[in-house]
């Protein structure tokens, strides 16, 4: 009796049995819905997180205002550029995204036509565009600046990131002129607070970058479209 039982092989799932899933477990207007909840949900964290950081930048420029009365005509130079090397870095974060993430939908024959078992879709984050398209989506990206002219929002956005380096660069190269320790340079006042706050946010917007969902968009409605073609 054994002798005579059927033994059934076992298969992996194709491709085409996942998609079947997908579709059978989402119709439509859920996919809409689910896409419209994760932008949704990523723009808002994106822009509380945001606005969280902003505390970096401008409690130090507050604190740092008293200093500008000094009688000592050095200590108001350096005062003014730390202000505005931190105001600087605080437009940047605000006013001054970063292009957002896209997600990229790859097939494995992108992945390596040499590569064996590849089968199925992956996902990557890349930026979206090159120097090019990022030049021509600047305007859209762009925060809009309260009584600011285009042409003025323009240079800042090309200029202010390269200042600001030079602003850190000079009161750092000062602290350390007055041969004062690392826990003083980092105090109110210190040299190396303005640069330390650019760096967190230069690093900040490049992982408060928001995630396009345009390529999950082109492959629900490709996919949709094979659909039809059936």
């Amino acid at each position: 009796m054994a002798a005579t039982r059927l033994r059934r092989t076992f298969q992996y799932p194709s491709e085409s049995d996942d998609e079947d899933a997908v579709e059978e477990g989402m119709d439509e207007q859920d996919q809409e819905t689910l896409l419209a909840t994760l932008s949704a949900k990523d723009t808002t964290s994106t822009r509380l997180y945001t606005l969280l950081l902003l505390i970096l930048p401008l409690v130090p420029a507050v604190l740092y205002v008293p200093r500008l009365f000094s009688l000592s005509p050095p200590i108001i130079i350096e005062t003014i550029a730390s202000i505005a090397s931190l105001l600087s870095s605080a437009y940047a974060l605000y006013f001054l995204p970063l292009p957002p993430v896209r997600i990229s939908v790859l097939d494995s024959s992108d992945l390596g036509k040499n590569t064996k078992n590849n089968k199925g879709k992956s996902i990557a984050r890349t930026s979206v565009g090159g120097k090019a398209s990022d030049a021509a989506a600047a305007k859209g990206r762009r925060q809009a600046v309260p009584y600011i002219s285009e042409e003025v929002a323009v240079v800042l956005e090309k200029y202010i990131v390269p200042v600001n380096v030079v602003l850190c660069v000079f009161l750092a190269l000062i602290e350390v002129g007055h041969g004062r320790s690392w826990s003083e340079g980092m105090m109110i006042g210190g040299g190396y607070v303005p640069g330390f706050v650019l760096t967190v946010v230069m690093f900040a917007r490049r992982e408060l970058r928001v995630v396009d969902l345009g390529e999950l968009e082109r492959l629900r409605y490709s996919t949709q479209k094979g659909l039809a073609a059936r």
